[in-house]
């Protein structure tokens, strides 16, 4: 009966699996498909009229010029441009029009200006991977708060980790003009500092890196933050707490 009752929740939770990719990839079609600027006649409406791109301000010229379609109306462009001053509701509009908002994950370093913008940002990451460096930027939003991004190969992820083996887990400063002045990492801080799935944390002497070893054998969630220090302040800053998943060693099918 266990068996029974273990093969029908796999095989649920598969096809739970399976039908939220289906429906993300369903979405992204719907969204393609009712985009509308897909070409350069389309493109030329648009911008003939008031619309999302007039947040570009000045960049738009250059933004255009980045702008190439496919035989099946697909667009890319330059994305860095949607990053430099744009809150993430505004790169939002713009992705919609090429029916490409649900990438909005993709654009970590939009700013931030009220709830719909974080909800927009936070809430579409996946977990980081300890197989490569994860890269953090810390910005200054315009009111002061810091805000904190996760890259990893290019890709936006929400600083988290999973491991199921032991491991090394590698943190890379990335530095902007938004980056506060002189930002090193000092350490790390343990909300749970007795669970001890981590076992060992080492700092680069530049301070530019933290590595993070962890303890398999001790399942269970290492719930942490980063320390810094800056040339801005003497205030000692922390981030939003990372943390990482210890699950355990997988069994092999």
């Amino acid at each position: 009966m266990k068996t029974l009752t273990k093969l029908s929740t796999a095989i649920l939770t598969s096809f739970l699996l399976s039908s939220t990719a289906t429906q993300a990839a369903t979405q992204q079609q719907i969204d393609a498909a009712l985009a509308p600027v897909k070409s350069a006649a389309t493109l030329e409406a648009t911008l003939s009229q008031p619309s999302a791109f007039d947040a570009l301000g000045d960049e738009l010229p250059v933004f255009v010029a980045s702008i190439q379609f496919s035989q099946a109306g697909e667009a890319t462009f330059d994305n860095a441009l949607l990053q430099s001053h744009l809150s993430a509701t505004e790169v939002y509009q713009i992705l919609a029009l090429f029916g490409q908002q649900t990438r909005i994950a993709q654009y970590p370093d939009a700013l931030i200006y009220n709830a719909t913008d974080e909800l927009l940002l936070e809430n579409a990451l996946p977990f980081c991977s300890a197989d490569s460096p994860i890269k953090l930027r810390v910005t200054l939003k315009n009111d002061n708060q810091v805000k904190f991004n996760y890259r990893q190969a290019g890709v936006a992820c929400d600083g988290n980790v999973e491991v199921t083996e032991n491991t090394t887990i590698t943190y890379k400063l990335v530095h902007t003009k938004r980056t506060p002045k002189g930002l090193r990492i000092t350490g790390a801080g343990f909300t749970n500092p007795f669970d001890a799935h981590i076992k060992r944390v080492t700092v680069s002497q530049d301070g530019q890196k933290l590595q993070l070893e962890n303890d398999i054998n001790n399942t269970g969630i290492s719930k942490w933050q980063f320390i810094f220090s800056s040339d801005d302040s003497d205030l000692i800053l922390l981030s939003p707490d990372p943390q990482v998943v210890n699950s355990g060693p997988r069994a092999r099918s």
